[in-house]
């Protein structure tokens, strides 16, 4: 019996085109009389679009073309008719286009729409790992009892084996099928930046008595005027409200040592790699948290006869990491159990002496190539607490 797969979506780095204009971000913005009219791209057989809409502000109904031209796995568009046409009733310097992937990646918004939504991801990506492996180690013992099974107890066997393949296969469906809650959470969570986006793009176009606002992602623009590029001013206008609203101090995180508790997990440096994995995770969000330096910390663990290599009391990671001025701090432990590798992370709050529900991952001996990988998304767990505080 094959194992049910699913395919976690890889790490979000935006949103497509199909997500952009299901949320208003059309291939086109027109502005006239200080109304607007979207310009919807629609796919047509044979490899060709139109560009269609209504002109508001005295004008009739007009019709403009895209000619869309299929290349290997890109599709290149040749504005044609569309400029053409509209080069007669507005100067071609009221033109100018937006990458709307480019400020998508770089909003500090949609960072943090994006980070949020990979915690999510991770969550339930463990939880479906943990649903799998009870499945299989009971699909496992199935097979060893099966020859010494009774046929009562052979049906019985099986029907259990199905309930654990179901409730398996019913968590990917519902997480990752269509409708699922990664589809949910990523229309919650980017819905309101993309809006903003549109409304600064928008006011930009107004300010400027821009007319077409053409947007050039999720495809090849032959040619386009550098200078008719206003990505970088939609970009500094989103992010330059949003450091108006953010905090100014990076808030400042301590790692401090993962334990190795026995004698192999030592020899094989497994506390030092799950702490590297950690660094890493939390390095990603410089912008927002700053991690203390090891020479800082460490003269501060001697004081209290500690070091990276000791698990921490709670109470004494605390401590240090108020005299650190630290608002969060990483800690835990790596064993060997048989031929398992057991992990468990704690984060802590030390200004307000809070401890969250520490997080444990087995990961057993076949599966020892996704060490790091399996390290960070365990730390990724603990780290939406610190996301969640920041936004």
């Amino acid at each position: 019996m094959g194992y049910p797969h699913f395919d976690s979506p890889p790490s979000v780095k935006g949103v497509g085109r199909a997500e952009r204009v299901m949320s208003g971000l059309r291939g086109c913005y027109v502005l006239k009389n200080q109304e607007r009219m979207f310009l919807d791209i629609v796919k047509m057989p044979g490899g060709y679009g139109c560009v269609t809409g209504v002109l508001r502000g005295g004008l009739t109904k007009h019709a403009l073309g895209l000619k869309v031209q299929a290349m290997g796995n890109k599709t290149t568009v040749i504005i044609l008719g569309a400029l053409l046409a509209v080069s007669l009733v507005w100067p071609q310097n009221n033109i100018v286009f937006v990458d709307s992937d480019k400020i998508l990646e770089d909003f500090e918004d949609a960072r943090i729409a994006r980070a949020t939504l990979n915690q999510s991801v991770l969550q339930w990506k463990h939880e479906l790992d943990s649903l799998r492996r009870a499945y299989q180690t009971s699909e496992q013992e199935f097979k060893a009892q099966q020859p010494m099974l009774s046929e009562e107890a052979l049906r019985a066997r099986q029907q259990e084996l199905t309930v654990v393949r179901h409730q398996y296969e019913t968590f990917g469906q519902d997480i990752w099928g269509e409708g699922g809650k990664v589809e949910q959470k990523h229309a919650e969570l980017f819905a309101p930046v993309i809006d903003r986006m549109n409304e600064v793009i928008e006011e930009i176009a107004e300010e400027k008595m821009i007319a077409i606002v053409i947007d050039v992602a999720g495809g090849d623009v032959l040619y386009a005027d550098v200078s008719l590029d206003i990505t970088s001013e939609v970009l500094d206008e989103l992010n330059r409200e949003y450091a108006a609203l953010a905090p100014t101090v990076k808030k400042k995180v301590v790692i401090f040592g993962v334990a190795a508790l026995d004698e192999k997990s030592q020899s094989e440096g497994l506390g030092p790699r799950v702490r590297s994995s950690i660094r890493k995770l939390v390095s990603q969000f410089e912008k927002d948290l700053e991690i203390l330096p090891d020479r800082d910390v460490e003269p501060m663990l001697q004081q209290y006869g500690e070091s990276f290599d000791r698990e921490l009391e709670e109470s004494v990671a605390l401590e240090i990491g108020r005299n650190l001025d630290a608002e969060f701090a990483y800690m835990g432990t790596v064993e060997r159990q048989g031929g398992d590798i057991v992990i468990t992370l704690r984060l802590l709050k030390p200004k307000d002496d809070k401890v969250f529900p520490p997080v444990t991952d087995r990961i057993a001996e076949k599966e020892e190539a996704l060490f790091e990988q399996r390290a960070s998304e365990l730390a990724a767990r603990l780290q939406a607490y610190i996301i969640a505080d920041t936004d």
